[in-house]
């Protein structure tokens, strides 16, 4: 580590409102210690999971926060999160701070600038939280807390900058994956032709996704995924029939699981439709498999067809020198370029996605070119030395200029301001993005006439009849509520 043995290692917390996956933040933290002699431990919200016990096992320390601060309408549950994530980041004093994922972004920047850290920085997993306006408020409200934010791919960055995010506070770093894990001359391919019985000559068009919930129609996601999965494997078995127009011997295969209860469902409506579209014969599921890089040498061809991503699995796919096709959406046109390592077509067009799998299987010896140009690129700059390398670098230029800020004088302000802060976010989540805009975008017009409407104004011209009909101020009132009965009729 840079700055000679006297100098006490930096101590770094990483922040990330899940336990399970991630794998991301646990190999970050890995490295950065093992490379760079960093001081980490983790925030997560929860103690069990797969993610926990990968940091468990590998001696780093997990702490544990409470990040969800949108499912229940409580407007001082963001608050009390925030208080009680202030309290344990002053205790253990860290001197740079790096949130992941949306809702321990916004609590963990919030408490990092109240705690007084010394450097704090978002790495922003993907661009979804800036396509739909309900996030997108929160994250402008809430960005000048950071030191740095992390942009992880070009379109994210230029998300920002089109919010009015200064050019000098962000910066560039890729998720890259293990590097070691996607090596091509020494993994074997998966003898998946074998498994399933199919001749050797058999072409192969892989997708290795999650089986993500179909999102509902709301301000919290952007209107291209509304009703929508998110990974959108339904394109590519839309796309398969139009394959096997000119390769009917293809096959199609479908790598991973439901996420949670809401990805079961939507693999099962995946799997009715392929039987609707009588292709059992040639699209499976093959549920989730721990032989990826494998699975991934054996493909002729991969695809990843998000609607919205940041990259999604073409580095893997890249790395293992796989033709790929991917839609032109997120991070995926910064690692899959165009006609130098692999073919990006058009998101929700089937059309499209099947012309990018039929172009690669008619001319293998290009198809294959992609790959070991795919392969080069990911090497240069989409693996997790290089990710690792480039955290490293903006840890130490930051935290070793701004020294320390963990004294007195100015909590009691921080404080106040970050109080204030999470009040107007919760009172604005509860009451206008959780009712009023929820109401607006069904349709409702507060004009509208409906039966309620009608029904109250037919007790107040009543009432008044009742109370002050003798009286010429009660006429004009019963008056001026039959016109407003009639109009709203009308309307």
């Amino acid at each position: 580590m840079t700055g000679g043995p006297s100098v006490r290692p930096l101590k770094i917390c990483h922040i990330a409102a899940t336990t399970e996956g991630g794998v991301w933040v646990f190999e970050q933290q890995r490295d950065l210690r093992d490379r760079h002699g960093y001081d980490v431990s983790v925030v997560l919200n929860g103690e069990k999971g797969t993610l926990v016990d990968r940091f468990h096992a590998a001696g780093i320390p997990v702490r544990v926060a409470d990040f969800d601060f949108t499912s229940s309408p409580d407007p001082f549950r963001l608050l009390r999160s925030v208080i009680d994530l202030v309290g344990l980041l002053r205790r253990e004093r860290f001197d740079v701070i790096q949130t992941h994922l949306f809702h321990s972004m916004v609590v963990g920047r919030i408490a990092a600038w109240i705690a007084g850290v010394p450097v704090r920085f978002s790495m922003i997993p993907g661009p979804l939280q800036l396509e739909a306006s309900g996030s997108r408020w929160i994250d402008r409200i809430t960005c000048w807390a950071d030191t740095m934010i992390i942009a992880s791919c070009e379109h994210t960055r230029t998300l920002y900058r089109k919010m009015g995010v200064a050019r000098d506070r962000l910066a560039l770093v890729y998720y890259g994956p293990d590097e070691t894990k996607f090596d091509p001359a020494a993994v074997a391919p998966a003898d998946l032709r074998g498994e399933f019985g199919w001749a050797p000559d058999t072409p192969l068009i892989g997708m290795v996704a999650y089986f993500y919930p179909e999102l509902p129609h709301n301000r919290w996601i952007p209107p291209a995924l509304q009703g929508r999965s998110v990974k959108s494997q339904e394109d590519l078995i839309r796309a398969a029939p139009l394959v096997l127009r000119e390769f009917p011997s293809a096959k199609f295969l479908l790598v991973g699981s439901g996420w949670e209860e809401g990805g079961r469902a939507y693999l099962k409506r995946m799997q009715a439709l392929v039987a609707e579209l009588g292709l059992e014969q040639s699209v499976v599921f093959t549920g989730f498999r721990t032989d990826v890089p494998a699975v991934l040498r054996a493909l002729d061809v991969s695809v990843q067809s998000s609607l919205s991503e940041n990259l999604g699995g073409t580095i893997e796919s890249l790395l293992m020198q796989r033709p790929t096709v991917a839609t032109r959406v997120g991070g995926m046109i910064d690692s899959v370029v165009d006609g130098k390592t692999g073919v990006l077509v058009n998101p929700a067009d089937p059309v499209d996605l099947a012309r990018g799998i039929v172009g690669l299987l008619r001319d293998p010896v290009t198809a294959r070119q992609y790959g070991v140009a795919g392969r080069e690129r990911m090497l240069a700059n989409f693996t997790l030395r290089r990710t690792v390398e480039d955290l490293a670098e903006l840890y130490e230029r930051k935290a070793r200029s701004r020294g320390t800020d963990h004294g007195r004088p100015l909590f009691a302000f921080r404080l106040a301001v970050g109080s204030a802060l999470c009040l107007l976010i919760g009172m604005r989540y509860l009451f206008l993005d959780s009712y009023l805009l929820l109401r607006w975008d069904q349709g409702w017009r507060p004009w509208r006439a409906n039966a309620l409407s009608i029904f109250i104004l037919r007790r107040w011209r009543n009432r008044l009849h009742d109370v002050v009909s003798r009286h010429d101020f009660g006429k004009r009132m019963r008056g001026l509520l039959d016109v407003t009965m009639r109009a709203v009729r009308r309307r």
